[in-house]
């Protein structure tokens, strides 16, 4: 009954290598691209911390491993916290590497703080990718009075002291200030600060302070440059302490109360002459149509030119129509068409007549409920002493943005440490990397510049198609692209640029050998697959006449055979083309 051919076969193992080299050359390149870059980074050394000032807890993350720090043990926190080098500087820090993530990691003190003496806070963000939505802040656990902290333990619910620091997702941009503070009758609530700073959203590392000295009053900086300060007992929501009083909830506004000031003029009467239906605009009689207007000559036409595509069939694709195009002659002269009186405004048009407004002689001002003694009501005047001691480090985030590094952590009484951080570790650091900002700037804009003159040659074209995809790179990868741009345009590295080229023909090479390979192994496939069918219908005609089929069978025959099995009747002359109208509207 005719031979069943073996099965296809999956695409070739060569084919598959081919694949597996492309992309490890690839990934390859990229690191080679990230390393030439990366060697230009470090434009800030270590600099060892030291300061004067006391501090409850300062973690600078120089041991270049977690140290202290542990993650929580709940399977939420999928994200893994690192240490270590930011972007352009020796300095280690704590790392978020991944997007989409819950993170949880926290170190704690060596001793409970009590900030009820004053609490300044402090640390570095540094925002590598860009913060997309997510939290960069970091919360300041409660301690559990002598109980050990259990860092394992670490969840959204630990309760904490204050959480500060930068939180953006859609409409959210804030720099988070939010104590928790216990009422006399131990009720807990979180008082946020009315009118957070926003959060600056450039890659440079940024630090954020909170200072509260014992008076009460506060300051938020970014940067060491103070963006709102207040009072504790003015500037947060809800306040520290109650209002003494409050609405009275069984209170409502009586049914004769008038709260509306002005009311219609019952004595008003519309004047005779007023006509409320004149229209706004009436016909120009002055107008005078223009000279030579075209009042047979439609705006538009069928377009002369147009030809039927011969491709058209109008059984299927309907009767053709010539497109419409404006008419050239409206064009030439003033106007085609109806010529239509223009408009102007009707000088007797007033509208709706309104009676005028007065005084209500029955106004007694606006309605607001009595006030009553707020049950709620005390007086704290030292917040800070009942917000509780500060046990632990956390953060406890999610983000859509990778890229954070945290660095220089302080928590202390007073700010003389904050401040010799802020000069000794920000400061120049921040300075030495927005200097290279500022030169990566001015670079491409002169790059975008020279891009639109002429004369570039094939490097220039190389190195634009570096910048191209660098432009679409996420985050530090499209920075490290911007650099190596810069460093191909460097006459002195004409041997790197080379390499690059041929490393990227390499590449292309591979892929094209690769692709072109899984195609031929597709078709080989299709054609087994083909024959199979052919000869699996072979086998079942010769079960159904109990005759038996030579393998090769002659091309007309099938056709004859095709064209008996769907005649159904027809004349032996009209199956042949039959069976060829219907190859063809296969075909």
């Amino acid at each position: 009954t005719g031979r069943v051919p073996p099965p296809s076969r999956p695409p070739q193992p060569r084919s598959i290598m081919k694949l597996i080299t492309v992309a490890t050359g690839a990934v390859a390149l990229g690191a080679a691209l990230q390393g030439a870059a990366a060697a230009a980074d470090a434009v800030h050394p270590f600099t060892p911390v030291e300061v004067t000032g006391a501090v409850a807890f300062l973690e600078t993350f120089s041991g270049g491993d977690l140290g202290a720090w542990t993650p929580a043990a709940d399977e939420k926190y999928a994200g893994v916290a690192s240490v270590v080098k930011a972007d352009g500087t020796e300095d280690d820090g704590l790392y978020v590497p991944e997007a989409a993530r819950h993170y949880g990691v926290s170190a704690p003190l060596t001793a409970p703080f009590d900030p009820k003496d004053g609490l300044t806070l402090q640390y570095e963000a540094t925002l590598q990718d860009g913060l997309e939505c997510g939290g960069a802040y970091l919360k300041f656990l409660t301690a559990d009075g002598d109980t050990p902290y259990d860092a394992a333990a670490l969840n959204g619910d630990t309760p904490y002291t204050v959480m500060f620091g930068p939180d953006k997702c859609g409409g959210t941009n804030k720099v988070h200030v939010i104590f928790r503070h216990a009422a006399p009758d131990g009720t807990v609530e979180e008082k946020h600060l009315r009118a957070p700073p926003s959060v600056p959203f450039d890659r440079l590392p940024h630090l954020y302070t909170l200072v509260v000295k014992p008076d009460n009053t506060f300051e938020v900086k970014v940067d060491g440059e103070t963006q709102s300060e207040g009072s504790l007992f003015d500037s947060f929501e809800p306040p520290f302490n109650p209002p003494e009083e409050i609405d009275d909830p069984e209170d409502s506004k009586p049914d004769d109360w008038v709260d509306s000031p002005k009311i219609d003029d019952p004595d008003a009467v519309k004047p005779d002459d007023w006509d409320e239906d004149a229209p706004m605009q009436i016909d120009d009689e002055d107008a005078v149509k223009p000279e030579g207007w075209l009042d047979d000559e439609p705006l538009e036409i069928e377009d002369p030119d147009a030809v039927k595509p011969d491709d058209w069939d109008d059984d299927e694709d309907g009767d053709w129509e010539a497109p419409v195009v404006p008419n050239p002659l409206c064009g030439k002269g003033p106007g085609c068409g109806e010529w239509v009186r223009p408009k102007k405004h009707n000088p007797d048009y007033k509208g709706k007549w309104y009676p005028p407004m007065i005084d209500n002689p029955e106004y007694k001002g606006p309605w607001a409920p009595r006030k009553i003694p707020n049950p709620k009501h005390y007086n704290d005047e030292t917040p800070l002493a009942n917000v509780g001691s500060v046990g632990a480090v956390a953060m406890e985030i999610w983000t859509m943005s990778k890229g954070l590094v945290v660095d220089n952590v302080l928590v202390a009484a007073d700010d003389v440490a904050a401040k010799e951080l802020q000069e000794t570790q920000w400061r120049p650091k921040y300075e030495a990397l927005k200097t290279v900002k500022d030169v990566k700037d001015a670079e491409e804009a002169k790059r975008a510049e020279e891009a639109v003159s002429p004369g570039r040659g094939f490097k220039g074209m190389v190195i634009d198609a570096v910048l191209g995809v660098a432009s679409v790179a996420p985050g530090a990868l499209g920075d490290k692209l911007n650099d190596f741009a810069t460093l191909l345009e460097n006459p002195d590295n004409t041997p790197t640029f080379y390499a690059f080229c041929v490393g990227v023909a390499l590449v292309i090479a591979l892929l094209f050998t690769a692709v072109a390979d899984l195609f031929a192994g597709s078709g080989e496939a299709a054609e087994k697959t083909a024959a199979k069918k052919k000869e699996g219908k072979k086998a079942a005609k010769a079960k159904k006449t109990d005759e038996t089929e030579p393998d090769d069978e002659p091309a007309e025959e099938d056709a004859e055979e095709d064209g008996a099995d769907g005649a159904d009747g027809e004349d032996e002359d009209e199956a042949p083309k039959t069976a060829t109208k219907r190859r063809t509207k296969r075909g």
